[in-house]
This record gives C-alpha cells, sequence and structure tokens, in this order.
C-alpha cells in the first residue's frame, strides 16, 4: 500500500506482547533524546511533511507500513483492513518463501515482528487458534522505502541521518536473527534491485573463470539458473530465497561447492555501496580495500547498503549425490547418528557437502553432494558408513547412487524442498563445530544433541550443513575474507531451532530466548570448546557475540566500521559495532 497523509500516525502493540511501551517510560532514561535514535513518540520525528517530501524524491517509493495479514483483520491501527479473499491468499502464501520475499518488511521467522497481524493459516480470518483478535503495528517500523536504484537509498540514508533516525536494511527478509527487523525505524527495502549480468573476462588473479554482477535484490534462485544455462556455477547456499548480496555474504556464507570453492565471501569481486554519509562508492581490492575487506563476511547491516555485488563464477564440474536416511528408536537411533556424524572430517576432507535436518528418531541426509568426485571415489568413503550401520543394526534407508554432469542437475533432481518455508515463530541457536571437536569429541558432541532433545521432546529440532570451506582455500592470513577462522578448518555448521508454544506472553517468549541461550545453547557450547558461531544462523542473544561470531578479525573490523561509520548510522544487534547501543524496553535504540 502507497504511502498517503491520511494514513494515522498510531502505534501500539497487542497488550499481550512483548515489550509493550508504556506511557511511563516513552521518555529516555537517564540522558536527552540525542542519547537515543529519534522515534514516532518523540517530538523529533519527522512531520507529515517531511514524509510527504521523502516520498517525493524517492518517486513515489515510500510506503506506510501495513502488514500482509492486516486483511484478515478488521482493522490496522484503526484503519479497516478486512478482505476476506486477500486474507485467503496470504494464509495459503504465508509459509512460502518466495511470497514472503517480496514483502515489504515482514520477517521470516515471525517473533521478531511480535507475531503481529498473523493469519490462521486455514485461511479463516482473524488471528491464528488461541491468540489475540488485534492488529497493530508489533515491532515492525512504520515506514520503508522500496528502493530500485541507488539514488532511492541514498536518498533514505541521507534523511535517516539527518533526522537522527534508526535505519533497518531489509532484503528477503531471509533473517533468522532478526537484525532486519525493530520498532521505530525506517527500512530501506533493496529486494527490487535485481540486474543480473555476467561477464565471461577472466580476472587477474588467475581465477578460471568469469564474473556475474547482480542487484542487491537478486536471490540464489534468480542466478542460479542463468548460470547453469551458461555451463556456469556459482558458489551460493542451498536455500534459493536467499539473497546473494546482503547478509549472506556479509556474514561470510556457505553453501555445497564450499568444500572447492571456499567461504560464500571469498567470491566477491567488487561491491558498490552506499556509505552512512549518502555517497555511493566502490570497494573492491584497488579501491576502499579495507571496506572491501570488512565486507566479505565481516558483518551484516552495518557498514552500508550494498545496491550490487560482483562474484566469481567456474566451469561447471561433475557432482556425485546421495540420500541416506535414518530410521530409529532410542539408543539406536542416537548410535546411527553418531555412526555418521563423527566422521564428518572424512567426508569434508573429500570437498564433500551433507545437508541435514534431524529430529529424535529420524535423521535425513538430504543431499550428499560430491562436486569432481567419481561414483567409486564417492562409494569409497560412503560405503564404510553403510557398513558401520549395518553393524550396529541401526535402521536405515540409502538411496542409489547418482552422477550428474553438473551441480545445477543434482540441485533440481535431489534437493529436500520442504525446510524452504517461512512465517514461523522459531528461535534459533546453532554452533559452527571445528575439525578438531569433531574429531576429539564427536561423541560428546551427538551426547549434547540427544540432551537437548530430551529436555524439551517434540519442541527441538537441528539442521545443517557438513562441510569444511577450507578444504581448499585456507587463507591462514586471513586476506580473503573478515570471517572467523574457524571457517577455514569446520566440519559442521550446525543450527538447531526451538519451537514454543504459540501466542506466547511477554514472560513465556523471555523464558523461550533463555532457555535457547543459557540451557540448550550452552550444551553446545561445552561439547565444542574449540570451535565458533556463523553470524547468520546462531542465536542473537549469543553471549559474548564477537569471540563467537568473528574471533581474532573483530578488532580490525570493527576499526573499520568506526572509520565509514563513526556516528553509527548503520546498526544490527550483535552485529560489528553495535555495542555501544541498544534497543531498551520501550523499544528505543539508545547509547549504553
Amino acid at each position: 500500500m502507497k504511502w498517503t497523509a491520511a494514513l494515522p500516525a498510531v502505534l501500539g502493540l497487542p497488550s499481550c506482547y512483548a515489550y509493550q511501551p508504556l506511557a511511563h517510560n516513552l521518555e529516555p532514561r537517564g540522558g536527552s533524546s540525542s542519547q537515543c535514535k529519534c522515534s514516532p513518540v518523540d517530538s523529533c520525528w519527522p512531520s507529515t511533511q517531511k514524509w510527504s517530501s521523502l516520498n517525493q524524491t524517492v518517486g513515489g517509493r515510500l510506503n506506510r507500513v501495513i502488514p500482509p495479514g492486516a486483511v484478515c483483520y478488521p482493522s490496522f491501527n484503526g484503519i479497516p483492513t478486512a478482505d476476506p479473499a486477500k486474507c485467503a491468499v496470504v494464509a495459503s502464501q504465508w509459509t512460502n518463501s518466495t511470497w514472503m520475499a517480496d514483502q515489504a518488511t515482514i520477517p521470516m521467522t515471525t517473533h521478531f515482528s511480535n507475531n503481529t497481524c498473523e493469519p490462521n493459516l486455514s485461511g479463516t480470518p482473524g488471528p491464528p487458534a488461541g491468540c489475540p483478535a488485534q492488529c497493530l503495528q508489533g515491532f515492525l517500523s512504520p515506514y520503508v522505502i522500496l528502493a530500485e536504484n541507488a539514488n532511492h537509498i541514498k536518498a533514505g540514508v541521507n534523511f535517516a541521518r539527518q533526522h537522527n533516525l534508526r535505519i533497518l536494511i531489509r532484503n528477503t527478509g531471509h533473517d533468522f536473527m532478526g537484525r532486519s527487523s525493530g520498532w521505530g525505524a525506517l527500512v530501506i527495502n533493496t529486494h527490487r534491485l535485481n540486474s543480473i549480468s555476467f561477464d565471461s573476462k577472466r580476472l587477474s588473479d588467475g581465477h578460471t573463470g568469469g564474473t556475474v554482477k547482480i542487484g542487491a535484490g537478486v536471490m540464489f534462485q534468480d542466478v542460479y539458473p542463468k548460470a547453469w544455462a551458461r555451463n556456469l556455477d556459482v558458489m551460493g547456499g542451498e536455500c534459493p530465497t536467499v539473497g546473494m548480496a546482503g547478509g549472506f555474504v556479509q556474514g561470510g556464507g556457505q553453501g555445497p561447492l564450499s568444500g572447492l570453492y571456499g567461504v560464500g565471501s571469498d567470491q566477491a569481486v567488487s561491491f558498490d555501496v552506499v556509505l552512512a554519509n549518502g555517497d555511493l562508492v566502490t570497494a573492491n581490492d584497488k579501491k576502499n580495500s579495507d571496506l572491501f575487506w570488512a565486507l566479505k563476511g565481516g558483518g551484516m547491516g552495518t557498514f552500508g547498503i550494498v545496491t550490487s555485488a560482483t562474484f566469481k563464477t567456474y566451469p561447471t564440474v561433475p557432482v556425485v549425490g546421495m540420500t541416506l536416511i535414518i530410521a530409529d528408536q532410542g539408543d539406536k537411533f542416537w548410535e546411527g547418528v553418531r555412526i555418521w556424524y563423527t566422521q564428518a572430517s572424512k567426508y569434508t576432507e573429500k570437498g564433500m557437502y551433507h545437508w541435514y535436518s534431524m529430529a529424535d528418531g529420524f535423521l535425513q541426509v538430504q543431499p550428499m553432494v560430491a562436486p569432481n568426485l567419481t561414483v567409486a571415489e564417492f562409494n569409497a568413503v560412503i560405503n564404510p558408513l553403510l557398513a558401520q550401520l549395518t553393524a550396529a543394526n541401526v535402521s536405515y534407508t540409502a538411496s542409489p547412487v547418482q552422477s550428474f554432469p553438473k551441480f545445477g542437475d543434482l540441485y533440481e533432481a535431489m534437493w529436500e524442498r520442504t525446510h524452504w518455508a517461512s512465517g514461523a515463530s522459531i528461535y534459533w541457536g546453532g554452533r559452527m563445530v571445528s575439525q578438531r571437536d569433531v574429531r576429539e569429541r564427536g561423541n560428546d558432541i551427538v551426547a549434547a544433541y540427544r540432551a537437548m532433545s530430551d529436555k524439551y521432546p517434540g519442541q527441538v529440532l537441528f539442521g545443517g550443513h557438513l562441510v569444511n570451506p577450507g578444504n581448499k582455500v585456507k587463507d591462514p592470513q586471513q586476506k580473503l575474507s573478515a570471517v572467523h577462522p574457524v571457517w577455514r578448518d569446520t566440519a559442521d555448521i550446525e543450527v538447531f531451532l526451538y519451537l514454543p508454544p504459540p501466542c506466547q506472553s511477554a514472560e513465556q517468549k523471555a523464558e523461550s530466548e533463555r532457555r535457547v541461550t543459557f540451557e540448550l545453547s550452552s550444551l553446545l557450547r561445552d561439547a565444542t570448546p574449540n570451535s565458533a558461531v556463523y553470524p547468520n544462523e546462531g542465536d542473537i542473544n549469543e553471549p559474548n557475540w564477537q569471540s563467537a561470531f568473528w574471533g581474532s578479525v573483530y578488532p580490525k573490523v570493527l576499526k573499520i566500521k568506526k572509520k565509514y561509520d563513526p556516528k553509527d548510522v548503520f546498526w544490527a544487534k550483535a552485529s560489528t559495532g553495535s555495542e555501544g547501543w541498544a534497543v531498551r524496553d520501550d523499544l528505543k535504540l539508545c547509547k549504553v
């Protein structure tokens, strides 16, 4: 819905939801308003006339945020919104990540919006069963620029800086740690910057392929088919609705071909980025080289807003694939998991990639991906695993081994698609488990998984990727990318999902966060002392996140952050340079 001055600036939260702004704490505590970003309840908030002027500057692309689920409710902030036909469409698409990526601000993990205006997935108008029948602002921001070019982004950054507004950068909403969501901000949505241009010219660094330049909004499902049609591979993630130039590369990034080509951020050749001062600059190994390095894994939503990026492409290679399912009960199931998991180093040293999902009693590895291996080479690694499972009398199913001339053929034929969903209220945690920890403490890690599953039966799921981006790309001097050194010695990039009951109260949400951080994640931290956390797939409340996410590179990326954004125009929780600010109980972003 387009921005209009007729829409009232009424902001509120359902009374049962967490962090409701209350009248007695709307004013900043312990300091002047300059200590906080300006919010909609402050006198500094831009006038309707100023918002209208910004709307003209960006060619009418400033939108007032109305959640898509508002059509399932009588009204949103006093505005009539009920539309049963549109509600049925929203309900049918709510778990579709492609549809969700096209929305203006809503996150795929919906508790970061405070679960406001969620539809009943049956299509019946109103909230999910048992939830409050209210549709208010929640944790969503009031305004969003649906940018279509760099000038729109520059205008948004300049407006926010001049008025001391919080900025949120939203691309696909594929953000499971809440960094692109928040109350009282100006959202700059980059998803409509979707150009794709291939160049076959080889780079001077000896790279044997060409490059592809993409707009910031391009997802892997956009670029993969175009690359495969040219008999090229792009080193990206397995999920098709992830944005290639956004948090993926700025947080590191990994994928099925990482065993050959390294971390996702290693693939970047150049960025075009809008800085905090509103300048559009190029960052590569010749221009703004320190910023270039920092954008390659050193923090998301914090250095600037990327408008486009250029990545390496590679000639296609043959791949081999297989699916493994272990379905058993009790000790036998976990013994099967142990047999498979503790051999991760054997798979990853061959460049293999295992995508897995797991709950108590069921492990699915779909698929195992072996780039540039023959069927015989693949079997030499996997057949001993299957023999051990058989000897242990573990119930399992292994699909026939298949060979494909290129990765794209395997991706279309074998990839398990049901995890590409959205719209759920899920709490995330995870670990980037080192080769050393798997070799020396593999049994302890599997025991931790079992303890986590037993602690909250039916509420803990696991997923991850057995892969080592350092298998071929070592980077001992950390010159390629600003990522944690463990990236080059990883065996498992693991996540776990805690599934809370629906319609949580404020107290219940706080308890869910406590369970994830101090119970479930603690079990993994204790079992993996030589490991780290992937900053895109972990616990947003991770203790000592600077060390966990970036390790020894953090002081350097922090220095670069301060150089290019000394006044903290950009801020994202648990991202580089965020230590000096925090979101308070009244939802304001303030200095600490």
